[in-house]
């Protein structure tokens, strides 16, 4: 293999890479749009738009994450850091997910104003929070996911079965919830199978994709892998999906196929500040999505008074749009403040200050 297809060193960024987490969280805040209890009572012509987006978009980000995934550190240093970088988040910004049924607790009429008729139990709340890992989900599913995979490359020395090792945790893992739907585990310990199957495949895919070049090739299998999943989504889609979200097979192949477009659009796309920006600090932008969602729909829905339910369709996508992008740029904002001021929260080093001298009153920088 050439020197340019040679996969980066663990500490470097990859562009494209950072563009697909970017997309990806466009996708997340897109399907941010309904209500809390997952319904689109703001904007129903993009309930089947949303659905077709949850198919994959959360598969893409573990994908991703088997991309750059490392086990180079010793056990308990990984542990340490994926707990600092993941579990800290999550306990600190799934408060947000309590406070909803805390104040419909304490004022009910709130109920008309967040769109919801559901029965919220304090207890109930607290330990599907705390316990079962059900506010920001993926943050508990990841770091289970990561220990999984990294127990799997060191056991398992032989590069060549990743694929395979994959797609046996990624069957497994749908076994269980099409066998026994109502199964939950404390931690996101399933989801966590899911993520680590995932992340397999990821590092299978690491030396084709690292050396994988922009041009008719890979535009060309963009656009056959595109169709492929819109044809399934729609077949997919147009059956039943059961008590565990499962969509079948069809919802498998779109998974697959949704995963394999945004990758290949990323790569086509190389480089955009954007959403490498978004993709960077993807963490603060998940860990703030939902509540910058619900700013944004009280903006849009409760300030400027949008009829969002009674327009056409053409309005309700552009609505849609709308409260997305403006809630993108109030997760940036969110990214800044955090990034300065909270970045204890985030698992990150204290942002260094410059160093200032001062010069008769006056503040020099070093």
């Amino acid at each position: 293999m050439s020197k340019k297809s040679t996969p980066p060193l663990s500490h470097q960024r990859v562009s494209w890479i950072d563009v697909a987490k970017g997309l990806g969280i466009v996708l997340v805040s897109f399907g941010h749009l309904r209500n809390g209890d997952g319904q689109s009572v703001w904007l129903p012509v993009l309930d089947g738009p949303i659905d077709a987006v949850y198919l994959f978009h959360m598969p893409l980000f573990f994908f991703l994450g088997g991309l750059v995934f490392s086990a180079r550190r010793p056990f308990p240093q990984f542990l340490a850091r994926k707990a600092r970088t993941l579990l800290v988040p999550y306990y600190i910004f799934s408060l947000y997910f309590l406070a909803k049924p805390i104040a419909l607790l304490l004022s009910p009429k709130l109920a008309g104003t967040f769109k919801t008729e559901h029965a919220y139990s304090m207890g109930h709340q607290f330990y599907d929070v705390l316990i079962n890992g059900n506010g920001l989900w993926f943050l508990w599913a990841y770091f289970v996911g990561e220990i999984i995979t990294y127990a799997v490359v060191k056991l398992v020395r032989v590069r060549t079965y990743d694929m395979w090792i994959g797609l046996l945790l990624i069957g497994f893992y749908f076994l269980v919830i099409r066998t026994a739907p109502t199964l939950r585990l404390p931690f996101q310990f399933l989801h966590g199978v899911e993520v680590s199957g995932f992340m397999m495949l990821g590092l299978a895919a690491k030396h084709l994709l690292f050396s994988a070049q922009r041009g008719l090739p890979v535009a060309l299998f963009f656009v056959v892998v595109t169709g492929a999943y819109v044809g399934f989504a729609i077949v997919a889609l147009s059956g039943q999906i059961n008590a565990a979200g499962s969509t079948g097979w069809f919802g498998a192949a779109a998974m697959f196929a949704g995963v394999a477009g945004c990758v290949l659009l990323a790569v086509l796309i190389g480089h955009s500040k954007v959403l490498e920006y978004v993709g960077k600090h993807s963490l603060v932008y998940y860990a703030v999505n939902a509540l910058m969602l619900n700013v944004a729909k009280l903006v849009a829905f409760r300030i400027l008074h949008i009829p969002g339910a009674s327009l056409p369709w053409v309005g309700q996508w552009a609505v849609g749009l709308f409260v997305t992008v403006l809630a993108m740029l109030f997760m940036t904002f969110a990214d800044l403040f955090i990034q300065r001021w909270m970045w204890w929260s985030i698992g990150t080093p204290r942002p260094r200050q410059p160093l200032r001298k001062h010069m008769g009153g006056i503040h020099v920088k070093a």
